[in-house]
């Protein structure tokens, strides 16, 4: 048996403290099994978005200066090193506009709700791309947002603004966007070689989890005792990791509960006895059979990941899923991942994770 070299890393930014099941996208839009028909829509014109950008700039938009919208007082002063590495895209919902008045009061209301609300010091991006195919500014180039939590200081964050709920911004915002980020790239605001790390639907992913917020609970995870795992004594997970690494175990697949746990007790004296580890690798391991089990724990240093282990918490699927369509995964163990490791990391165990 061997470990699967090829893994997923989510930074636990603010994205963890959505009231729902945040949708954390890569650029390749891989993940939108459960996405409305129109929303994968719009991930495949961001994609393509993003890949036309490349190209020098020779398009252009119209901005709609910050005077012009009505802006309020601003207390923003922290500057960005500009090229910044990182683009960063909110979609967000509910701030429905058409055209330009419109578009001009969603941007001013948005500004009032982080600065009145969340104690921000202006709006959270530093550019608005409104339905109607306006650019609005909002911090503009050179100053640091709030739009993305472990990101600010080195990315520049854009959002669509306008569109219907569950529906892709307009064609004009598209090439409105498309022109923008070019425009970035060319003048030294935005690395040519930028990385869009995360695609964010849902402006509710700015409330950051807070003591006193009520958390949901988290689904049963079979502990240790009960898949018969080895005693062991290995080292402390010190402090709150700072990512979650998404990884497989290779190997067999199990389906049923007794064939996951026979696997786990093999993979455990495999990692032990071959591979020279403490323990199992994983802090956690989902199986086929929709159950969620117990590794080395919240609180105990994996060796899923060289180089994150002390900093990052290691979720494994039980089995081989390469070269199978969806990465071959069962409807149960994805919705077991969706709603066990979402949930249950980003809710309830919020305190283990940097947020």
């Amino acid at each position: 048996m061997k470990m699967f070299v090829g893994f997923l890393f989510f930074s636990i930014l603010c994205l963890g403290c959505c009231d729902g099941v945040p949708d954390v996208l890569s650029p390749d839009g891989n993940e939108t099994e459960s996405l409305p028909f129109n929303f994968q829509d719009l991930i495949n014109n961001i994609t393509l978005l993003i890949e036309k950008v490349k190209t020098p700039y020779g398009g252009s938009f119209q901005m709609v200066s910050r005077s012009e919208w009505g802006k309020g007082p601003s207390g923003c002063n922290i500057q960005l090193r500009t090229p910044v590495p990182y683009l960063i895209i909110h979609h967000i919902l509910g701030q429905e506009c058409h055209e330009k008045a419109t578009c001009r009061q969603r941007v001013k209301g948005l500004q009032e709700l982080h600065i009145k609300i969340n104690g921000w010091c202006d709006v959270a991006y530093n550019f608005l791309i409104g339905e109607d195919g306006n650019v609005y500014e909002g911090l503009g180039w050179t100053l640091e947002g709030t739009h993305t939590m472990g990101y600010n200081r080195k990315s520049l964050g854009f959002a669509f603004v306008g569109s219907a709920a569950g529906s892709s911004p307009s064609a004009a915002a598209l090439t409105a966007a498309e022109n923008l980020i070019s425009f970035a790239v060319y003048n030294g605001y935005l690395s040519p070689k930028y990385i869009q790390p995360l695609f964010v639907k849902s402006e509710s992913c700015l409330a950051c989890y807070q003591k006193g917020m009520s958390k949901k609970e988290c689904p049963d995870i079979v502990p240790r005792s009960s898949w018969g795992a080895q005693d062991t004594d290995c080292s402390k997970l010190p402090g709150p990791a700072k990512y979650v690494v998404i990884i497989h175990t290779g190997g067999r697949n199990c389906n049923e509960t007794e064939e996951c746990q026979i696997a786990l007790r093999y993979i455990q004296s495999y990692h032990i006895e071959k591979m020279k580890f403490c323990d199992i690798a994983y802090n956690f391991l989902v199986g086929e059979d929709g159950k969620a089990y117990e590794g080395v724990g919240w609180d105990t240093e994996g060796a899923h990941t060289y180089g994150y282990n002390d900093i990052g918490l290691g979720i494994a699927f039980m089995g081989l899923f390469t070269g199978k369509e969806r990465a071959g995964l069962s409807s149960v163990g994805l919705g077991y991942w969706r709603w066990a490791m979402v949930e249950c990391v980003w809710h309830r165990q919020a305190f283990y994770i940097g947020l």
